[in-house]
């Protein structure tokens, strides 16, 4: 049941990031921020039987989180609208990106189930939660450094 609401939440924020959407400067972090809580919560994050293992593979995870965000949010067109306000919209690179991404967490899942690693259910929100945090501060940290020359006229 857990990884069909991980679709949905996947699913949801890939349809919100292909839309036109003001960029929340203040409130970039909230939402990774509790999908990372949740799948904290839910435990199994971490298998307590193969303990060093578990916690390589989760470095590894975080590593590929963390660079695959980047790459994403390089993907993500910013502007801003005639009143200066910020603004992103995710391209068909970001859909492949996204598809890169989750087949890169479905092989690193896979990779530990053969090492005998057992992972919870949280462990993708966990990934999720830390790969749309860094997505979303790089693209809040692109949007803010572009000039009032950039500004766009948006049709939304």
């Amino acid at each position: 049941m857990n990884i069909v609401a991980a679709v949905a939440v996947i699913a949801f924020v890939l349809y919100r990031q292909l839309q036109p959407r003001l960029i929340k400067e203040d409130r970039f972090w909230l939402i990774p921020v509790v999908i990372a809580g949740i799948g904290i919560s839910q435990g199994g994050v971490v298998d307590q039987h193969h303990l060093p293992l578990s916690v390589g593979l989760i470095v590894v995870e975080a590593f590929a989180a963390l660079a695959l965000a980047f790459y994403r949010a390089y993907t993500v067109r910013v502007w801003r609208d005639e009143r200066g306000l910020l603004w992103g919209q995710g391209t068909w690179q970001t859909v492949v990106a996204w598809i890169v991404s989750i087949a890169v967490r479905i092989g690193l899942v896979g990779a530990g189930m053969l090492m005998g690693v057992t992972q919870g259910e949280g462990g993708i929100l966990v990934f999720l939660g830390l790969t749309l945090l860094v997505q979303n501060a790089v693209v809040t940290w692109r949007a803010r450094d572009l000039s009032a020359a950039e500004r766009v006229t948006v049709n939304a």
